[in-house]
């Protein structure tokens, strides 16, 4: 008996020194992890592994309930690219996710996240592709999420770097999404390509110089958005001097085309001092190549309101206004605006309010049928 127990302790004592770890065959539901037979995802536990591997491709194969997660870490985290001034918002590759992630009309709901790190919260934190190879999250629906953070806060991807698509994404149902800039309901801030997303959010910006909210994008970096719905919900700043909110998209800097969006039904509330930058569609726009305007095509707002306080300048129906390159500059951007639509109500506003643009100074073309009534 003696010599059996000692055998057991010497087991132990092995497994303590040498763990036993779990093959990532028998994590996943099948698979190995290539673009053709990538890893298969059943259950909210094989969810939480995708972080193990940030460079492999996923697939959903069933719907995921995260409420068992009482906060959920997001996969792919920032990290700045080096100490550099100039790298301070470029993501370091290896930390952000730079996979493919296909929900296959899949369900994922009941996501709580309260980020504890000052950018990048959501079910993705940070995801990025690179020279070789392009990152990819879509095709699935988010229902129930609660989302806060700092800045980059989105239901589904916090930030959306270089070299990464988002597209077919849905959030349905109860969402709250809270923070300072850069809140969206689908991605937090982008610089690829956002297409065939719909939302309906609850969007509360925090504190004065808060900015860049929208359903769809809070904001996105010289990225197009393309065939996006922003239905119901809100988006409320209460601070001072706030700026940049749409009900698709906030801040789409330098982007060279939205087309064929849609807002619909959303309320937008800007009671601060000194605000500006609020729309319909979009808080702001415009390409920065003089020869190439940003195009804002067929695209509709539809009984959209905006309540915005008396010292709220460069509100309108569709886009608010232009906006300079950045702070300071004297460089500002340009767009043309074809085949819209607009209704709704505008109510309070300082200088520059319009049914359709509010400051059209930065607007080279406005076909659009309708505006808001301004009250």
């Amino acid at each position: 008996m003696q010599r059996k127990w000692c055998s057991i302790l010497l087991v132990v004592a092995l497994l303590l020194v040498f763990p036993v770890t779990a093959s990532a065959e028998a994590v996943f539901a099948g698979g190995s992890g290539t673009a053709e037979d990538p890893w298969q995802i059943s259950t909210a536990g094989q969810m939480d592994h995708v972080r193990d591997d940030l460079t492999a491709h996923y697939v959903l194969i069933d719907d995921i309930d995260l409420s068992e997660y009482e906060n959920w870490k997001p996969i792919g985290a920032f990290q700045p690219r080096s100490d550099a001034p100039e790298d301070a918002e470029v993501p370091h590759p290896h930390y952000a996710f730079a996979g493919a992630f296909d929900g296959q009309g899949h369900k994922i709901f009941n996501l709580t996240v309260a980020a504890d790190t000052p950018m990048g919260a959501g079910l993705f934190g940070c995801a990025s592709g690179t020279e070789a190879a392009e990152a990819y999250i879509g095709d699935f629906v988010l229902e129930n999420v609660n989302v806060s953070g700092a800045y980059l806060v989105g239901g589904a991807v916090g930030l959306q770097f270089m070299n990464c698509k988002v597209a077919n994404i849905d959030l349905v149902g109860e969402n709250v999404l809270t923070g300072m800039q850069g809140i969206g309901g689908i991605v937090g801030t982008g610089f690829d390509l956002i297409s065939d997303c719909a939302a309906t959010a609850d969007i509360t910006v925090l504190g004065d110089d808060g900015a860049c909210a929208g359903l769809i994008a809070g904001g996105t970096t010289m990225s197009s958005i393309e065939n996006c719905t922003a239905v119901g919900g809100s988006i409320t700043a209460e601070g001072n001097a706030t700026w940049g909110f749409g009900a698709v998209c906030g801040a789409p800097w330098g982007a060279p085309a939205i087309t064929n969006c849609i807002a619909k039904n959303t309320v937008l509330t800007v009671s601060g001092e000194g605000n500006r930058l609020v729309g319909g569609l979009l808080g702001f726009g415009g390409s920065y190549d003089p020869s190439a305007p940003a195009q804002i095509t067929g695209c509709t707002v539809q009984d959209v309101t905006i309540h915005v306080s008396g010292t709220t300048d460069s509100v309108g129906g569709l886009i608010g206004a232009g906006k300079e390159m950045m702070e300071g500059s004297d460089v500002m951007s340009s767009f043309e605006i074809r085949e819209c639509a607009v209704s709704g109500r505008i109510t309070g506003g300082g200088e520059s309010i319009g049914s359709v643009v509010g400051d059209p100074a930065c607007a080279k073309t406005i076909e659009c049928d309708g505006g808001m009534e301004i009250q």
